[in-house]
């Protein structure tokens, strides 16, 4: 005797169609966020990279006993007065100063870190579309702050 039914193995075509429906509705929703998260990645690094050469200065200032400065062109590199290398930034992202007017010349300016611990001070502010960081290197003590700001 025969079974009534058989058993089928696999899916149908309207469940296939229904996933491929559901799939593509999400990735509407979620594709721009996904692209504006790793675009955005750019800044944070950016960000972090200048941040870190900033306290990197400052303690080489004190460590040396002597000012070092981080010299910063806004056409996407810094360098420090020790080291004779150029460190690139992303491309992507904007970058302006706010530093002393005897700092700036041109596209370059610089901070100033001393072996006391304190800086010329400054503002540097990164900007990626509507996004914005900024880096406050307070004058007194040196500290180098990252604010974000959407």
């Amino acid at each position: 005797m025969k079974p009534l039914y058989r058993q089928v193995i696999g899916f149908t075509l309207l469940e296939i169609l229904i996933v491929l429906a559901l799939s593509s509705v999400l990735l509407t929703f979620v594709a721009p966020n996904l692209y504006r998260s790793i675009a955005g990645t750019d800044l944070s690094v950016t960000t972090k990279e200048l941040a870190r050469a900033l306290k990197k200065s400052r303690s080489e200032a004190i460590n040396s006993s002597r000012p070092v400065s981080l010299i910063l062109n806004v056409k996407h590199y810094f360098q420090f007065s020790f080291d004779s290398n150029s460190y690139p930034l992303a491309d992507n992202v904007g970058l302006t100063l706010l530093t002393g007017k005897k700092l700036v010349q041109g596209a370059k300016g610089a901070i100033f870190f001393y072996p006391d611990g304190s800086s010329s001070g400054g503002l540097i502010t990164l900007q990626l579309g509507e996004r914005r960081q900024q880096i406050d290197i307070n004058w007194l003590t040196g500290e180098v702050i990252v604010q974000r700001r959407a």
